[in-house]
């Protein structure tokens, strides 16, 4: 119960489950598990607004998972628009992640479960997202970052920090700030 459309590529050793869709110009590389229901190269979600509303633009870009990547259950990968979306070498996805159009994400990386990315961000290596991370489009990620659960990330992060809240910033930081308005609040 595996859907393979047309030009999918896929490597040595892989585990594919029921249920898992592969559209078109796929790539998968070796050693590479896919769990049940996960839809690898969706349309990205990419509309024009005019006066009747929305136009839909075509996705002509490609998802290419490299080598030794899982990917969990009912997780949804949106092809590029004009680029590939690239699931980094090592990276593994808890179920339900979303990845946006256009998509890069580095090497060995750790998103939890629900996490979603918007288009054309850019994750670079050993980055972990904890649960319900939402990312916003555009921006970057730095290497060996660490976004804790329910962050929200709407600007560039600068690599080895660990960050929390909405909009995220250094922990550290929120943690300072939330005793502060404690200390606030005994004083009224």
């Amino acid at each position: 119960n595996v859907t393979i459309a047309n030009n999918v590529s896929i490597g040595e050793n892989c585990y594919i489950q029921s249920g898992v869709v592969l559209q078109e110009y796929t790539h998968i590389g070796n050693n590479v598990t896919i769990q049940s229901g996960a839809i690898i190269g969706g349309d990205a979600f990419y509309f024009k607004k005019n006066e009747d509303g929305f136009k839909k633009w075509r996705s002509g870009g490609r998802v290419i998972i490299e080598d030794r990547v899982d990917i969990g259950a009912a997780c949804t990968i949106s092809k590029g628009v004009s680029g590939d979306t690239i699931i980094g070498e090592g990276s593994k996805l808890d179920c339900q992640v979303h990845i946006g159009h256009g998509v890069v994400v580095g090497k060995n990386c750790l998103f939890a479960a629900q996490v979603g990315i918007g288009g054309k961000t850019i994750i670079e290596d050993n980055v972990t997202l904890y649960g319900q991370v939402g990312v916003a489009q555009s921006i970057r990620i730095g290497t060996g970052a660490i976004v804790l659960a329910k962050s929200g990330v709407s600007k560039t992060l600068a690599g080895s920090k660990t960050y929390f809240g909405a909009p995220a910033i250094e922990a550290r930081q929120y943690y300072r700030e939330m005793a502060a308005v404690r200390i606030l609040a005994k004083k009224r």
